[in-house]
């Protein structure tokens, strides 16, 4: 009896050391495969962070910003500063990024007219207006052409400015 007691325990114990051995190792294969696709998670992951600031950097080179005044004829000033536009935009691309702006095409020669922008048009005695400011000598040019055709440069500041048109030229922006 003693001798199948004997041969009983060690067969148990046998069994539980193979078990244990086979489990042991299936978890140590799984902890390599693990930290090799842990390895493999971070190495993308910094690759991706990486192209990310590429990703963002060369957003940056395909947009610019500007500072844009919308001034109401009653002496209301909106500012929308630090607006994002796709490089080559122009001061009819931005005021119609942040207004509800209606306008009059005159063809290719003469360009756009802004007629009215949020609601308020342009009549017999009043219209609207753009400049831009000359950082040079912090003075508002009012160009002779259209807003459609002036090419906005990074940091530039436009207004859209709604005057009269019995001062001729109109008083710029304040």
């Amino acid at each position: 009896m003693e001798k199948r007691a004997f041969t009983y325990v060690a067969l148990a114990l046998l069994v539980w050391a193979i078990c244990g051995t086979t489990i042991a190792g299936y978890y140590f294969i799984q902890y390599g495969i693990y930290r090799n696709e842990y390895r493999t998670l971070v190495t993308d992951f910094n690759v991706l962070s990486g192209a990310m600031g590429n990703l963002s950097s060369i957003m940056e080179s395909l947009s610019l910003r500007v500072n844009l005044l919308i001034s109401y004829s009653n002496g209301t000033l909106v500012w929308y500063n630090k607006t994002a536009l796709p490089v080559g935009s122009t001061a009819f691309t931005a005021i119609m990024w942040v207004a509800n702006v209606e306008y009059k095409d005159y063809g290719q020669e003469l360009g756009i007219l802004v007629t009215s922008v949020n609601g308020l048009a342009s009549n017999s005695s009043q219209g609207w207006f753009y400049w831009y400011l000359n950082t040079a000598n912090s003075t508002w040019v009012s160009p002779d052409y259209s807003c459609a055709k002036y090419i906005l440069h990074r940091g530039d500041i436009i207004a859209f400015a709604y005057e009269s048109y019995a001062t001729w030229p109109p008083s710029p922006p304040t």
